[in-house]
């Protein structure tokens, strides 16, 4: 029987087609083989791509965290714990080589390597048995510019367990972690303010003084209030031709009248003269009328001198605060006298020197009639900071703007008390019984609590980092008002430190620098 056509051509086709299979099948068989090799390859090189990024990762996260520590004896194992938290033994099946940390003080730089190893999957078709991957990373410190502002407590129970002595010791250790082994770092300045119950600005800055009002205070007392062998104590002298007791650098001033010398010093009849001293060491009133809370300058609200000028003596009766016998300092003990008792030491703006901060901070003493008054050492360390005061701390172009590029401005705040006032205390804001707290009772401490909030919340409305630390603050009811207002004035609660202890408290400063310190990833 004679096929059709078309059942011709559907044989041909199906012979064809049996004859095609073949050929594909030898084609695909000699197709797989680097097919395979090439998906193996894609999967081994994504594992080591994934294996190096984790190792990117963990070096990164160990150079910051020794950065952090930079000046720590235990830097290095940080290093270590801190890579190991992030790329743990056998991770992925790798061995890993041994940590290389490398760090240059003078520089201020950490650099760590790693490598890892780990075997291929389908590399070993192509003769590849293993890969290998590196990571480094170098941490510098960086130089952003900063005002810092050390706010301290050199009130008289600072004396108590060597609280002054470590305090400095651990603003020594701040010191040393944010200079590193350098004398200075550009556009980095600090600035220290004691406090107590008054704030030295230093005699220097007696324009800063309502006119007039060091000449009218009484630093010259006749021989019928103070003997000339009772004219002892630091700067004072018996002038014989005067017949007086002076406190300070003196000077004669003719061409006065006895009634106009009478206000200002101490006459001399036989010769027509006025013998007039400034004895004012440099310490300040609170301004009235809220210009305490404010860091207004002395231009449009200016100062009045501390001068305490009475003295309880044995009895109940009140004296001129005279120089006494023994020569005491005025400063640090309970028979301190003169009419700068109780004035501590002095400001010390904008320094540039590692040793001049030092310094700063070794010259920080505990005064026994130092009562706490913490606003005060507040407000003045935001006038060191507040560009309304630039030029008037010596310097022509500080305090820098608020919004300073690359630049910061911080206080750290510390007491090892509550705020006090006492009616036999005379301080920046008086006598207590002058009523200037707008209380005459023990009320005085809660008017001084809302102030220091006042000033916390105007400063960090500026946008000033503050840190706030307490300590050995008593633990009772009046210690726990404190630390919560100090909390609450701290930037936020992580710039907040309770403290006891010389221990506790150098870590606290050492925290704060090592959060100072400015860290970056370089390469």
């Amino acid at each position: 029987m004679t096929k059709k056509p078309n059942e011709k051509r559907g044989a041909s086709l199906r012979r064809l087609l049996r004859n095609d299979r073949g050929a594909t099948a030898v084609m695909l068989a000699v197709l797989l083989v680097p097919l395979m090799a090439f998906v193996g390859i894609s999967i081994d090189t994504a594992r080591a791509y994934f294996l190096k990024a984790r190792l990117n990762q963990a070096i990164d996260a160990a150079a910051l965290a020794g950065g952090r520590v930079f000046f720590e004896a235990d830097r290095d194992q940080d290093v270590q714990d801190f890579f190991t938290a992030n790329f743990p033994d056998g991770f992925m099946g790798a061995t890993l080589s041994p940590l290389s940390i490398n760090a240059d003080a003078l520089e201020g730089s950490i650099e760590v390597t790693a490598s890892a190893t780990m075997d291929t999957t389908f590399l070993t078709l192509i003769g590849q048995s293993s890969v290998t991957v590196s990571a480094r990373t170098v941490v510098q410190r960086a130089e952003r510019g900063m005002e810092l502002v050390l706010v301290m407590d050199n009130t008289g129970s600072m004396a108590t367990n060597n609280r002054i002595g470590n305090m400095r010791s651990a603003a020594h250790e701040l010191v040393q972690i944010l200079y590193g082994t350098k004398t200075s770092i550009p556009d980095f300045y600090v600035s220290v303010v004691p406090y107590a119950a008054t704030v030295n600005v230093g005699p220097h800055n007696d324009g800063w003084l309502e006119t007039g009002a060091i000449d009218a205070l009484p630093y010259e007392y006749p021989d019928s209030e103070v003997a000339s062998g009772n004219c002892v104590g630091d700067n004072t002298s018996f002038d014989h031709g005067f017949d007086a007791c002076t406190v300070g650098t003196k000077e004669t001033r003719n061409g006065l009248t006895q009634e106009d010398c009478e206000a200002i010093g101490i006459w001399n009849e036989h010769t027509d003269s006025c013998l007039v001293s400034d004895g004012w060491k440099g310490c300040v009133m609170a301004r009235p009328n809220g210009h305490d809370l404010t860091d207004a300058t002395p231009a449009s609200v200016p100062f009045q001198p501390f001068h305490w000028d009475r003295y309880v003596g044995g009895s109940s009766s009140w004296m001129h605060n005279r120089y006494l016998p023994n020569s005491v300092r005025e400063r640090t003990t309970s028979s301190a006298r003169g009419p700068n008792r109780a004035c501590v030491t002095e400001v010390r703006p904008h320094l540039t020197l590692r040793g001049d901060v030092d310094e700063a901070i070794d010259d920080m003493v505990s005064h026994y009639w130092g009562y706490t008054h913490i606003p005060l050492g507040l407000v003045w360390g935001w006038r060191v900071l507040s560009p309304q005061w630039r030029g008037e701390w010596g310097s022509a172009e500080l305090p820098l703007d608020y919004d300073e590029p690359l630049s910061d401005k911080v206080v750290v705040m510390l007491t090892d008390g509550v705020n006090t006032a006492h009616s036999n205390i005379f301080t920046a804001y008086g006598w207590l019984a002058d009523g200037a707290l707008g209380t005459t009772t023990s009320q005085a401490t809660t008017a001084l609590n809302q102030k220091l909030a006042n000033i916390c919340t105007a400063m960090k409305n500026e946008g000033i980092i503050i840190y706030a630390i307490t300590f050995e603050v008593p633990n009772n009811d009046a210690g726990n008002v404190v630390r919560n207002l100090f909390e609450t004035c701290a930037t936020s609660p992580g710039h907040y430190f309770n403290s006891y202890g010389g221990g506790q408290l150098n870590t606290a400063f050492r925290t704060i620098a090592n959060q100072l310190s400015n860290l970056r990833i370089r390469e």
